[in-house]
């Protein structure tokens, strides 16, 4: 068996529901921009995808307050935890071969004024071949939509790379018409690139956070996770 095929097995084995692998050669002036020259070191990043449970994500369609914060725990502590704890493991997997790997954390912003991450786990399972962004800057896979969390181990490892997705979303405009925020936009017919505004999403947030008196790190509403006809059965 091959160190692709058998990193497969072992990310599988701890719990992922897709692995694949991505070229990020050509992302690493984008990826500079963030992180600067670190990320040239890493030709290769691992998109690892975990599917939600339908359940929960079908909670928040009616936007009750007990339902959202059981769901953003969920999917910020309890599956990004699980995640986290298993990158790091399949990480280490990949160093005793002999390769370099950093696992970058789930949902972890480092760049606050960009309200961003080390490296964009979207852009990384969207170059392997795993999915496409959609209109709602969210990652969709075709087999279960936006209903997905995702991480990254970046290596250098010798790995067979996949190629990336075109979107199907089409022109579907149910996320864009459901954010309660406004943050979304039709697709730049310029770039094809996603149009969100994250400060908007975040403010939402925010407010949302003090007229229900709690104090958590986030308080999303999902619902741009939880109407896309992608997910839904």
């Amino acid at each position: 068996m091959d160190l692709t095929n058998w990193l497969e097995n072992e990310a599988l084995k701890l719990g992922w529901d897709y692995f694949g692998v991505a070229d990020i050669r050509p992302y690493h002036d984008y990826l500079k921009s963030f992180s600067g020259d670190f990320i040239c070191q890493y030709p290769l990043a691992i998109a690892l995808v975990f599917r939600l449970s339908y359940g929960v994500v079908d909670s928040i369609l009616e936007q009750e307050q007990d339902k959202q914060l059981s769901f953003n725990n969920y999917c910020y502590h309890a599956v990004d935890h699980l995640q986290n704890m298993n990158a790091v493991r399949l990480a280490s997997m990949i160093e005793k071969k002999g390769y370099k790997a950093y696992p970058v954390p789930a949902s972890y912003g480092v760049y606050q004024e960009k309200l961003a991450g080390l490296v964009s786990h979207k852009l990384v399972a969207r170059a392997a071949g795993l999915g496409w962004v959609g209109k709602s800057g969210l990652f969709l896979t075709p087999q279960d939509g936006p209903r997905v969390r995702l991480t990254t181990i970046l290596t250098d490892a010798n790995l067979f790379a996949g190629q990336p997705t075109k979107s199907r979303c089409g022109s579907c405009t149910i996320c864009i018409d459901a954010c309660p925020a406004g943050a979304i936009n039709e697709l730049n017919t310029t770039t094809g690139l996603p149009q969100v505004d994250v400060n908007k999403c975040h403010k939402y947030q925010e407010e949302r956070k003090k007229s229900w008196e709690v104090k958590i790190d986030r308080c999303i509403c999902g619902l741009c996770q939880a109407v896309c006809p992608w997910g839904r059965d």
